[in-house]
């Protein structure tokens, strides 16, 4: 996993002291993206929020950190984690816990990715989930004046993949956008769209 170490150095302070709502906007999607008790993997799950809410909802929920102190905070949130996070990061995603997925969640994962690692992370998405699926997505456009080289005034890699670039390579693999909605936000500096693809 090559993570860039602007990005691991923000993540690895925000496992410490970042805060976080207990439910993320993202949540507020799942009961309607994806079917009662699908198999569903977080991908990119951070601190484990968005996992613990989709147990909460009866899901059959698990997750895939890169970061080890976010990993580490994930499994030691709720006794229910242990056995269901582990590391791995697009595009390298591999086949976690057997894969055979109904959804995948990737919130605020993607604009980590460089343009060119963006095909071959979707063929990941697409690999890890059964013939009838979904993936909800968080996609963020923060404002290009804000970015630099390729980074965020945080010093993450961030870029700004355009929706219409990602339904276009999830088509590739049968996937039809569903769903595009705003998430409202404070923000005036980031704007961010719920993306729902199925197949």
């Amino acid at each position: 996993m090559s993570i860039a170490r602007g990005t691991t150095a923000f993540y690895d302070a925000w496992a410490v002291s970042g805060q976080e709502a207990p439910r993320s906007a993202l949540s507020r999607h799942f009961e309607s993206a994806f079917a009662p008790g699908a198999r569903v993997l977080d991908v990119g799950c951070g601190k484990g929020r968005d996992v613990v809410a989709l147990l909460d909802m009866g899901f059959d929920a698990w997750g895939v950190e890169p970061n080890d102190a976010m990993r580490a905070h994930a499994l030691a949130r709720d006794p229910r984690m242990r056995g269901r996070v582990e590391a791995a990061a697009l595009p390298e995603l591999d086949h976690p816990f057997g894969a055979g997925f109904d959804g995948v969640v990737c919130g605020a994962v993607l604009m980590h990715l460089t343009a060119d690692a963006l095909p071959a992370s979707m063929a990941a998405l697409a690999a890890v989930l059964r013939p009838q699926a979904r993936i909800l997505v968080a996609l963020p456009e923060m404002l290009p004046a804000l970015l630099a080289d390729g980074r965020d005034a945080d010093g993450r890699a961030f870029v700004n993949h355009a929706p219409e670039r990602v339904q276009a390579l999830l088509a590739d693999f049968g996937f039809a956008l569903l769903r595009c909605d705003d998430i409202p936000t404070p923000s005036t500096d980031t704007r961010w769209r719920v993306l729902l693809f199925g197949r």
